[in-house]
């Protein structure tokens, strides 16, 4: 009985030298991403526009989500193969873009304007233009800027 008053003394001798503390574990709160600027979403169009006309596509799809879609209905992996075709099949690619607006909002940034692509291709040197309207979302992930959506539209 004694051994026990001893251990109970004990107990609460370093109970009163160390309080518990007993926390509830709050997660801190999520990390809102920062709106992305004006001026980040002109730098990151022309980034996008050299990476392509270069014609790497590890740098290209650098700049896209793993959860990007384009047109709406194409995921990521589609996208990849969709490019590495165009690539693949290209001796050079001319890109030009005429901004129209940018739109930040509290976690993305919508961009829209009009673009003319020029696919000179490898065999016969014939030439393919594309050309319409564009619309990118892009967010901070990680903190970097990337591909959320990209739309394109088609004149005919």
């Amino acid at each position: 009985m004694r051994f026990n008053k001893i251990i109970l003394v004990f107990f609460i001798s370093f109970i009163s030298i160390y309080p518990l503390s007993i926390k509830a574990q709050v997660p801190p709160p999520p990390e809102i991403p920062q709106a992305v600027t004006v001026e980040e979403a002109h730098q990151f169009i022309n980034e996008y526009i050299e990476r392509f006309m270069k014609l790497d596509l590890d740098a290209y799809m650098a700049l896209f989500s793993k959860k990007a879609v384009e047109n709406r209905m194409l995921p990521y992996a589609d996208i990849r193969e969709a490019y590495r075709r165009t690539i693949a099949l290209s001796h050079s690619i001319s890109y030009q873009v005429k901004i129209y607006s940018v739109q930040p909002f509290t976690q993305s940034t919508l961009i829209s304007g009009r673009y003319e692509i020029i696919q000179s291709l490898k065999k016969r040197g014939a030439q393919r233009v594309f050309k319409g309207n564009i619309q990118w979302e892009i967010i901070r992930e990680n903190g970097s800027l990337k591909i959320r959506e990209v739309n394109y539209g088609r004149n005919r």
